[in-house]
């Protein structure tokens, strides 16, 4: 039996227009009474996830910042803060290339600097919490990861770039067509449900996840129910327990209703 649901946001539960589907809400409300716990599994800022889950958010559970920020509701469960030298290494070498923009992210706040100021609308989408900064020193506060934002779409280009100039122990992995993450190689989404499962006292075989891209293939391996949307990369698609409609065709939605009626 199905005791938690962890979801993915962008290409998964959302569709193309960053939007949920019209059941969405109502199909979360009977998840919630019948009390299975629902976890977004996202590498999006934590307070931008928190503000698109009211009024249910204190009730579920995120894993945002690609496993990096755990909580409950506002309540921190876990967090992973980076070393200050990888901080610096990892600002250092995005610096190489100023066309893409990098967005450091804190618990509180996520920074950027000043030059893509004229990126404003599309941070926006992202990121409720945020400042630009002239400098990374300014930055009081621990760092959790580093986003990167391609607008040309080339990201499997900057991925392999920058893996070269990386320390063994940080990765980089894409996030979407716009979108590269770096973290430290321990943790990921797959950690975070992991933990999630500890705390909860869960088994694999009690949890179903959802995702899309490569930030959700650790958590497609630590759990047995993994679906696959249909718009997913190949790689999860082969290891998913079954792959299911789009994000636009609401299939979190729809799976989550067969889910409920105990369809596997």
């Amino acid at each position: 039996m199905i005791h938690l649901l962890a979801t993915d946001m962008d290409g998964t539960l959302l569709n193309s227009q960053k939007e949920f589907d019209n059941e969405f809400f109502e199909v979360l409300q009977k998840v919630l009474e019948k009390e299975m716990y629902f976890v977004i599994a996202s590498g999006n800022q934590f307070y931008h996830l928190y503000n698109q889950f009211l009024p249910y958010s204190d009730e579920l559970y995120f894993i945002s910042e690609n496993g990096s920020f755990i909580t409950k509701g506002k309540k921190e469960l876990y967090s992973f803060i980076m070393d200050k030298q990888d901080v610096q290494t990892i600002y250092n070498i995005l610096k190489q290339y100023p066309e893409i923009m990098p967005v450091i992210g804190g618990k509180e706040k996520s920074y950027i600097p000043q030059q893509y100021l004229s990126f404003k609308e599309e941070i926006e989408r992202h990121y409720d919490e945020y400042a630009f900064i002239d400098d990374i020193h300014e930055i009081k506060e621990g760092i959790l990861k580093f986003s990167i934002h391609d607008p040309q779409h080339h990201v499997e280009k900057y991925v392999e770039l920058i893996k070269k100039e990386l320390p063994a122990h940080l990765k980089i992995m894409t996030s979407g067509n716009e979108w590269m993450d770096i973290q430290h190689e321990t943790i990921n989404k797959g950690f975070g449900i992991h933990f999630l499962m500890n705390t909860l006292h869960l088994t694999k075989e009690e949890c179903a996840v959802f995702g899309d891209q490569m930030n959700d293939y650790e958590l497609f391996q630590n759990v047995h129910y993994s679906y696959a949307m249909k718009n997913a990369i190949q790689p999860l698609k082969e290891i998913a327990f079954q792959v299911i409609d789009s994000n636009d065709e609401a299939g979190v939605t729809r799976k989550i209703k067969e889910i409920l009626k105990g369809e596997l």
